[in-house]
């Protein structure tokens, strides 16, 4: 089965990862390496208690981008303040007393990391600036939660060596821009000399971040990952929004986890939704081994900008496999008379504990499902300084939203371990001619793509 894996962003989110009721929904936790940098003690009690396997990402690729995307505003807008900006305090203790080495000078000098910052002007790689960072990123990943425990908090942790990730993560930058095979071989020599240094300790992960674009390099890419021997790799391929992807684009990505099976152990997707989460099935020989997200959000991840931005509620649609703002499932559910009894709304909609909960609450189907819609009005300022009222969903929303998205994504899991392929591409081409027929084309279209491109899979 693939692993279900769920990215942990903020410490507001804990409530969904702990507790009997959510411990069987979920297989791995995937961890920032600004929050476990920013807030180690905090992460190593939450790691304790939620007793699962986890990793920390060191977010390397962040800081060769403008630095721009590292700060934040801190001007005063009520007193008419011109924008501000500042790095991050999370991203500034990250870089300086965790990464070290060059990653401390993108804050010192406020520029981004650069191919010549480990290369010299022969195109060779500085061994010692890949022995650094090689060093303290490791290390990063493995002590930091447990060199800040004092005596008091290392007793209440009964297993200190629960804070130990399953992998590490060796350095890694995003192939992306024109200089993308400079940044291939400083992955390259990144992952060989983790792999030289702790590779006895722990299994070592490269992290493949590239755009869309790379996949046309494959041959290139997939020769260099072979040179490595990679024991796994996280994949996220930058913006990959799988229901916005044509057939020709599902056969590139097909094509290219077949290279990459070759090659690896474990692959991970970092980012991605259900169609993803179908190729973890073993009648196609499991193209992926787990399949990662964020509470609600997450299914795609732009590289720019860092960060994941405001979660905002909206409803998980399990028949078209994907997030809806309320409004548009709304008029979808509404005019098929889905909210009409609660025996309709379990064949057609859900059968999740939340939505159960809601409807037992409301008294009646069509209440409870108007509360995953509930807003209020929210003022922001945005980075250009433009001052904006949105229509934000209240905490009761978010929360419902969150959860009934949390029990139809383990849902999905169980159902791709569980079922035929075959089957599982018929429910696509079940679900796109309901929803389509009545003009969802807009909201299902993806569904008959899906089916196209994987049919000729198995």
């Amino acid at each position: 089965m693939g692993k279900h894996i769920y990215h942990y962003n903020t410490h507001a989110e804990k409530r969904y990862f702990l507790g009997p009721e959510h411990h069987d929904y979920y297989d791995m936790i995937a961890l920032n390496g600004n929050i476990v940098s920013h807030t180690p003690t905090g992460i190593a009690g939450f790691i304790a208690t939620a007793a699962k396997d986890f990793y920390i990402d060191p977010q390397t690729h962040a800081f060769q981008h403008a630095t721009i995307h590292l700060k934040r505003d801190v001007s005063d807008k009520e007193a008419g303040e011109a924008p501000s900006y500042e790095f991050k305090p999370s991203i500034l203790k990250l870089a300086t007393e965790r990464l070290k080495g060059p990653f401390a000078d993108v804050i010192k000098y406020n520029r981004p990391l650069r191919p010549t910052d480990f290369l010299d002007s022969d195109s060779n790689v500085r061994n010692s600036v890949i022995e650094m960072i090689c060093q303290s990123i490791a290390l990063f990943q493995l002590d930091t939660m447990t060199v800040e425990l004092d005596d008091e908090d290392k007793a209440l942790i009964k297993d200190i060596s629960s804070l130990n990730p399953n992998f590490l993560i060796a350095p890694y930058f995003c192939l992306s821009t024109h200089r993308w095979r400079e940044w291939l071989k400083i992955n390259a020599a990144c992952y060989k000399r983790t792999q030289d240094l702790f590779g006895k300790d722990l299994p070592i992960y490269l992290g493949l971040l590239l755009s869309k674009e790379r996949l046309n390099d494959r041959d290139e890419i997939i020769k260099a990952i072979s040179e490595m021997k990679p024991q796994g790799i996280l994949l996220w391929i930058d913006e990959h929004i799988e229901e916005e992807l044509q057939i020709g684009e599902i056969q590139r990505y097909v094509e290219f986890l077949r290279a990459l099976r070759g090659l690896t152990a474990t692959i991970y997707n970092s980012h991605g939704g259900y169609l993803s989460i179908l190729l973890c099935h073993k009648e196609i020989g499991g193209l992926l081994d787990g399949v990662a997200h964020a509470m609600n959000y997450g299914e795609h991840r732009a590289l720019i900008p860092i960060g994941g931005g405001l979660p905002m509620a909206q409803f998980y649609l399990l028949s078209v496999h994907s997030r809806l703002r309320w409004g548009d499932a709304a008029s979808i559910v509404h005019p098929k008379g889905w909210l009409g009894a609660i025996e309709t709304y379990r064949e057609h909609v859900c059968t999740c504990s939340q939505c159960m909960e809601l409807i037992k609450k409301a008294g009646s189907v069509e209440r409870a499902f108007d509360i995953y819609g509930r807003s209020q009005p929210v003022t922001i300022t945005r980075r250009t300084g433009v001052i904006v009222t949105l229509d934000y969903p209240t905490r009761e929303a978010k929360q419902a939203a969150t959860r009934h998205y949390f029990y139809n994504k383990a849902k999905e899991f169980r159902d791709v371990e569980e079922k035929d392929f075959a089957a599982l591409l018929g429910q696509l081409g079940e679900g796109y001619d309901s929803i389509a027929e009545d003009g969802g084309e807009d909201f299902a279209g993806h569904l008959r793509t899906w089916h196209e491109a994987l049919r000729g899979i198995v």
